[in-house]
């Protein structure tokens, strides 16, 4: 077999976790819109916090804000999104659709959020949400030229959906000078608001008029899933996930060999070694403990489930992902306080399987 050398993979990944496990971003295969073999599945847990749990693209270079204004005020549906939303019977704020633009000249940027789906009824069916229905249900804000922040809503007036850029250069309390040339960086499918249980299946993303099918291995761009993350930091030797499995040989007295072998136990593990002791990385390491402002407790009997992210770079030059939606903290925890040395916290998590499966590895192909 010929060597292929491009296939060697070498680069550092990064460890992030998500603890309380009420933020989920996950390939799922519950709901599938078309004849498509996956979803991405976002899901919040009532009583969690606030903050983005989402699909990521990059967009294809040079749209500019101005350019993408004029593309969302005609008919011809460049921007949309493919959704089914629940539970049943629930009225909650599910996804929205968010576009940074940044200045190709200086420290300015701008995010435009769009929130059709806010106090709405469940959608228990596939359907499109289409920029151009939006009407002033956005936001607007981020950074102008000079550096200082702005924001604005949708109310009537202040941020029309069909003339967005002239309503930010023309706010005074904005300080932007012209925004119209700044570009799309980033897109954004996301759930929010951690107030109510309710989740979002997506099946598709339009961007400037290309269709981009959300698959695993897709040709979406950059396609990553994330919810609010607590990166691990500085690793002594970087992340190491391990896979095992048992299996027993079914035999029979006519023959030697096994004529099969099952499948009886799998088990997937996470291991690093963390340089930054935070008291966040301690109580992710420890199964028993319980952060609350600056002191860790333990004895009180928990066990708690994370999410789990690592990402680095395949073969090809992008994005690989593993995504383990649940898992626990296992093993046992030592640290050594030495004069001149680093202190190191050992960090194992094992897998659990949930509705959807305990472990997906994904390429991207763009």
């Amino acid at each position: 077999m010929a060597k292929t050398i491009a296939n060697v993979l070498v680069g550092v990944a990064t460890l992030g976790v998500r603890q309380p496990n009420d933020a989920i971003a996950e390939w799922s295969t519950e709901q599938l819109y078309a004849a498509y073999t996956h979803s991405v599945k976002l899901s919040k847990t009532a009583g969690g916090n606030d903050g983005s749990t989402h699909l990521q693209l990059t967009p294809p270079t040079g749209i500019t804000f101005q350019a993408f204004e004029d593309g969302i005020t005609d008919d011809s549906k460049e921007y949309s999104f493919r959704y089914f939303n629940g539970p049943d019977a629930l009225t909650a704020n599910f996804v929205q659709f968010e576009f940074r633009f940044e200045d190709p000249n200086g420290v300015g940027w701008c995010e435009v959020t769009y929130v059709a789906q806010q106090t709405h009824l469940a959608t228990i069916t596939w359907a499109q949400e289409l920029v151009e229905h939006l009407g002033n249900l956005c936001g607007v804000g981020g950074i102008a030229e000079d550096g200082s922040s702005f924001f604005g809503w949708g109310t009537p007036g202040l941020i029309p959906v069909d003339d967005i850029v002239n309503a930010i250069n023309g706010e005074g309390t904005f300080s932007v000078v012209d925004c119209g040339d700044w570009v799309l960086s980033r897109v954004r499918v996301e759930l929010w608001e951690g107030g109510t249980t309710r989740y979002s299946y997506i099946g598709e993303v339009v961007i400037n008029s290309v269709t981009y099918t959300i698959i695993p291995g897709g040709t979406a761009p950059a396609l990553s899933l994330s919810s609010p993350f607590t990166e691990v930091g500085y690793t002594e030797d970087g992340v190491t996930m391990e896979y095992s499995a048992e299996q027993a040989d079914i035999m029979v007295h006519e023959e030697t060999f096994p004529i099969g072998s099952a499948l009886t136990a799998e088990n997937i593990t996470v291991t690093c070694n963390m340089a930054e002791a935070s008291l966040v990385n301690l109580n992710n390491a420890m199964a028993g403990a319980v952060l609350s402002g600056s002191k860790i407790t333990f004895g009180a009997g928990v066990n708690k489930t994370m999410n789990l992210k690592i990402e680095g770079t395949n073969p090809a030059g992008y994005l690989r992902a593993i995504h383990i939606p649940s898992a626990v903290a296992s093993g046992t925890v030592g640290m050594s306080y030495k004069k001149g040395e680093k202190t190191i916290v050992p960090i194992t998590f094992k897998a659990l399987k949930g509705d959807e499966p305990a472990c997906t590895i994904v390429d991207n192909a763009a």
